[in-house]
């Protein structure tokens, strides 16, 4: 196995936790919702904060689950034209769209942390429970920062495959 087959499987079974870590918040935070809605109904009490909690649930989970889904190609795409291509073509193609969407991502957290910077610096805060917004910053950041590196990982699979 060669170093970047062990990078690439460390990789993967760390975005596997992380994602996982992600869905599991997501499924706590659907039980206290279905607590809230049925104790609403029943017994005229509410759960003070499920939306604040749900919003952050949500940003967990979906971008502790990007560097996944891009070190499994998961995303949705369209390849009936580069189906075609031969192995080596592809492979250079491949690696092209990953440094590309590399540039992209970085881009993502350069923008993300200079805004996420100004809500830290003016103190905002959620709506029902005065959350730090950057508590829902940080998951995007994290998610985005790991996709960089699942990425590059990628570029360098498809780069070697396109030498082979």
């Amino acid at each position: 196995m060669t170093t970047l087959e062990r990078l690439y499987e460390r990789a993967d079974r760390g975005a596997q936790w992380l994602a996982a870590a992600g869905v599991a918040l997501l499924m706590l935070m659907t039980l206290v919702l279905m607590a809230d809605i049925s104790t609403r109904r029943t017994l005229n009490f509410a759960i003070l904060g499920t939306i604040d909690l749900t919003q952050l649930a949500v940003m967990v989970a979906v971008f502790f689950a990007l560097p996944l889904a891009f070190l499994h190609e998961s995303h949705v795409n369209v390849d009936f034209v580069t189906s075609r291509l031969p192995p080596r073509a592809l492979a250079v193609l491949n690696c092209a769209t990953a440094l590309l969407t590399t540039a992209l991502l970085i881009a993502i957290v350069w923008y993300s942390f200079g805004q996420a910077r100004i809500q830290y610096a003016q103190g905002d805060k959620s709506m029902t429970l005065g959350i730090p917004m950057l508590f829902y910053w940080v998951p995007m950041l994290l998610g985005s920062a790991l996709s960089v590196g699942a990425t590059l990982l990628i570029a360098a699979r498809e780069a070697v495959r396109a030498r082979l």
